[in-house]
């Protein structure tokens, strides 16, 4: 009996933690709402509306649930089409707060007339108040505030501080603001004792029924867009004879613009290259289109790139047609494509640029993506043509499997061009401190993708990658690459591997002072060329402060090459960097870089010292407040010591300046001007001393045309009494007539007598239609938002309904009556985890502060019964044990039950 008992009483306690309506049998809601209120804070709202809705589906006037499906609503809206099918829910709309109803005394138990309930939060709430009267959680408006008040307060505790603020304003006040959107919990300590009070931070208030509404989404404007890009290139040993060697002239133009069908683009470009000239790109498409029930879709014309890449194909500039598009609710999209190489955007000028290439790729490339950890993608292609290779295949096949298995991720890679594979097998492990991935992969000596030479053909091996950040201060990078060549193997041993390593370590000694080290390894004696090159770094960045802020730098390197193939290729090298620059006044910088290295050749053992410095300044800003902006750099490098045949050194010492020049008045026009000079002389006897200038002009210019295409559709759908509350019209449900409908902000109608209403020749597109909520009858919430958004498709008709419900109700506090008046007292305080039931079995718990709901109670009579037995032992009722009660439609009554505690 002692353990049965000790059972019931660990029962009661943990209902009694709870901060809000627990119905006794169940406490799944709370968890699921725990599970949405993680999803909502990290802005993942599909996942959190979905935890919500299965707490509705247990317990269907769950109050945070119904709170939470609110703001979601609010994020994101959207039209209800005929085919919808809604999840049974209940969302509470905005509008709800305009018919709460009066509340009688306990005494009188009569029902509440309706009365809308004035808005915004009260200047000063006491915590007695708060716990008796208002529901929870408190919506607090991001940017209110409110006092809450109590008796002195030692101290609080915030759950989430990223959605509340609070502040003491003296030994009993506090004072909340809202920051943010979401659930949390204030915890406060007073003479009472520990008290929480929940808030759901909430969007800003809307001021009036008219911001309710929504402005219409008009299709954007035709632009058309033109670009001018010139080059030319001077050089000589003087500036009286220089002679050009580079030069173009290039003219763009292109229109866009939304359609009824999607967004269209077009471009194309006339490139002059000295005497030849011709239209070497050009492209028209349209994204994101839509045909009757064909959405989503994109088609591009003439140039185009298709959007992946893989073992097969790894990317090609065509001339033909795509189309892309999603299928299976997005699940499964889908890429088909052909077209006739061309050899690169730009395109090739020259004599015989008119002739075009026969050589032809289409291809079908499938993306299924079943799962969200999981996506697997398909890639059919197909070459040919006379002037392709003849080494390659006319078909090649690719296939991708993607799996993730948090924190672990998959992915294989095969690749066939009907003779040969290619395989490819990487995983990822991903940690907060450290990412470890590994790729096997083994290619075919003779793989070929569909174009030509396949990316390390030939290859057999494992690459391994490390980040690791022990601290914050430390963060390591490394590199392992092992691998067999069999195209080009060592002709001593074709077995033999090659390895690649790098390992980089960087450390934050103190907030302006970095140390870093490396070493990198490149061992490839399994190749036909074989040598053995390795380095070591180290080094350090600082900023510090005399008279101006100076970054500075200093590196050291030790650098060996061994050439097996080459001997007279080997060296060691000493190598010393180091630089400073500082801010010499407003956006003007001087820099200094210098380079020394000790460099020994191996091979014949001469040593030299090949050393060089930079200096300069350079500058770039706006030019005051004018719409000019500049670019200025001067710069003087002097090399010396250069003689050597594996000098790193270009053997030139020059004098450079540049100067850029750009006006840009608004957005969407440039016009720029650009001079490159250089005075090149000889510091080694292989070069020649000369001049070099580069020019460049040109102007980017968007034009709005003003002109619009709209699609022209039109809206049609009910008001209706929603019986089943799933916000879908049935046969049997009614319409609710002389309801008005807002369409944008300018033009609204009123229902028929069935509920019906039809806007003709909505030009948008996206439209929003609105309920006004002081046309609903009294008594009546909605089932579904206040306002559906509706993607218009020219020539089509879109339904959109709205369900309304009548919301009826009966609550009430069960306290202990100190006073014996029989109504609840600023001292008197609720008793928790007392069980109420009506004549159909259905119960509810009073809360931590005494409080119950039926939320949903129907229209008509009723019996309220108290369950002695949930009773603590020291109380027993002061009022009949039932209550028969009358509840009107779309009414709310309030039911108190005094209870009296039992003296000792």
């Amino acid at each position: 009996m002692l353990k049965k008992i000790l059972c019931f009483s660990l029962v009661f306690i943990l209902l009694g933690i709870q901060g809000y309506p627990l119905y006794g049998y169940n406490e799944i809601p709370q968890y699921l709402c725990e599970y949405g209120r993680q999803f909502f804070q990290a802005g993942m709202y599909e996942e959190a509306l979905f935890e919500f809705r299965k707490a509705l589906l247990i317990q269907s006037d769950y109050e945070p649930a119904l709170r939470y499906i609110r703001l979601l609503e609010q994020i994101k809206t959207e039209g209800v089409s005929a085919q919808s099918r809604l999840e049974k829910e209940v969302i509470v709309s905005r509008e709800l707060e305009r018919f709460e109803k009066k509340i009688s005394s306990a005494a009188s138990g009569t029902a509440a007339i309706p009365e809308a309930k004035k808005k915004g939060l009260p200047a000063v709430l006491g915590i007695d108040e708060y716990a008796r009267d208002i529901a929870q959680p408190l919506e607090i408006p991001e940017g209110e505030s409110l006092i809450l008040a109590g008796r002195n307060i030692r101290k609080f505790l915030v759950t989430q501080p990223e959605i509340i603020t609070v502040e003491r304003k003296g030994p009993d006040e506090l004072m909340v603001t809202g920051k943010d959107i979401g659930y949390v919990s204030l915890h406060i300590w007073d003479d009472k004792g520990r008290r929480t009070v929940e808030f759901l931070g909430v969007f800003p208030r809307l001021i009036g029924e008219e911001a309710l509404l929504r402005d219409m989404e008009k299709a954007g404007n035709f632009k058309l867009r033109y670009t001018l890009d010139w080059s030319t290139f001077e050089t000589g040993s003087n500036v009286q004879n220089f002679r050009r060697t580079s030069y173009f002239l290039k003219h763009g133009i292109g229109l866009e613009g939304d359609t009824p069908y999607g967004k269209f683009d077009s471009f194309a470009v006339l490139s002059r290259l000295r005497k030849s000239a011709d239209f070497t790109y050009y492209t028209l498409g349209l994204s994101g289109g839509q045909l009757g029930r064909f959405k989503g879709f994109s088609l591009r014309g003439f140039d185009f790139n298709p959007p992946f890449s893989n073992l097969a194909f790894s990317g090609a500039a065509l001339r033909g047609i795509q189309l892309q598009s999603p299928v299976s609710n997005n699940k499964l999209d889908y890429t088909v494509f052909s077209g006739r190489e061309r050899g690169g955007v730009i395109g090739a000028l020259s004599a015989d640029s008119a002739k075009e290439q026969d050589s032809f790729i289409e291809g079908v490339n499938l993306n299924y993506a079943p799962l969200k950890n999981q996506s697997y993608k398909l890639t059919l292609l197909h070459g040919y043509g006379s002037d392709r290779l003849s080494t390659l295949h006319p078909f090649a096949y690719d296939f991708i499997g993607r799996i993730n298995f948090k924190p672990i991720n998959f992915v294989y890679e095969i690749a066939n061009d009907t003779e040969r594979f290619a395989h490819l097998f990487k995983t990822t492990l991903r940690q907060p401190k450290f990412n470890l991935s590994a790729e096997f992969r083994d290619i075919d000596k003779n793989f070929t993708t569909i174009r030509g030479t396949a990316s390390r053909q030939g290859e057999i091996g494992t690459l391994l990658n490390l980040n690791y950040a022990p601290t914050q201060k430390l963060g390591i990078q490394s590199s392992l690459d092992i691998y067999q060549d069999s195209l080009n193997p060592a002709k001593d041993n074709d077995t033999r591997l090659n390895e690649d390593f790098s390992w980089d370590a960087n450390y934050r000694l103190e907030p302006q002072t970095y140390l870093r080290l490396s070493y990198a390894l490149q061992n490839q004696l399994g190749r036909l060329a074989q040598f053995r090159y390795q380095s070591f770094g180290s080094g350090i960045y600082r900023k510090f402060k005399f008279i101006k802020d100076i970054d500075t730098y200093l590196n050291y390197y030790h650098q060996e090459n061994k050439n097996f193939s080459s001997p007279a290729s080997d060296y060691l090298n000493e190598k010393i960097t180091l630089g400073l620059r500082f801010r010499l006044l407003g956006d003007l910088y001087y820099y200094f870089n210098k380079d020394i290295n000790w460099f020994e050749e191996r091979f014949n053992g001469a040593h030299t010292m090949p050393h060089a410095y930079e200096t300069g300044l350079d500058w770039s800003s706006p030019i005051g407040l004018s719409p000019l902006a500049g670019v200025f750099r001067f710069s003087f490098r002097d090399e010396e010591d250069t003689v050597s045949n594996l000098s790193f050194f270009s053997g030139e010492d020059y004098i450079e300046n540049y100067l850029e020049l750009a006006y840009r008045p608004r957005e969407g026009m440039e016009l720029y001007a650009s001079c490159r000079f250089r005075n090149i002389w000889a510091e080694n006897p292989r070069v020649n001393a000369r001049m070099e200038a580069t020019f460049n002009a040109g102007m980017r210019y968007l034009w709005d045309t003003g002109i619009r295409w709209e699609a022209i559709g039109a809206i049609e759908g009910y008001v209706f009494n929603d019986y089943n509350q799933n916000g879908l019209k049935e046969a049997y449900e009614p319409g609710m007539p002389e309801v008005k409908l807002w369409l944008g902000k300018a033009k609204f109608i009123n229902t028929d007598a069935s509920g019906y209403y039809k806007f003709s020749k909505v030009k948008a597109r996206k439209a929003s239609v609105s309920i006004d909520s002081k046309t609903i009858p009294p008594g009546y919430i909605l089932t579904f938002g206040p306002t559906q958004e509706v993607k218009m498709a020219h020539g089509q008709l879109s339904r959109v309904d709205f369900g309304l419900t009548n919301h009826s109700e009966i609550s009430g506090i069960v306290f202990e009556d100190i006073d014996g008046n029989g109504k609840v007292g600023q001292k008197e305080s609720g008793v928790k985890g007392v069980i109420i039931t009506l004549e159909d079995g259905t119960k509810a718990v009073t809360d931590d502060s005494g409080r119950y709901f039926f939320r949903k109670a129907e229209a008509g009579k009723h019996m309220v019964t108290l369950d002695i037995n949930s009773l603590p032992a020291a109380y027993f009722p002061a009022v009949p044990l039932y209550k028969e009660i009358e509840l009107g439609e779309g009414m709310s009554f309030k039911y108190d039950i005094p209870l009296k505690k039992a003296e000792k």
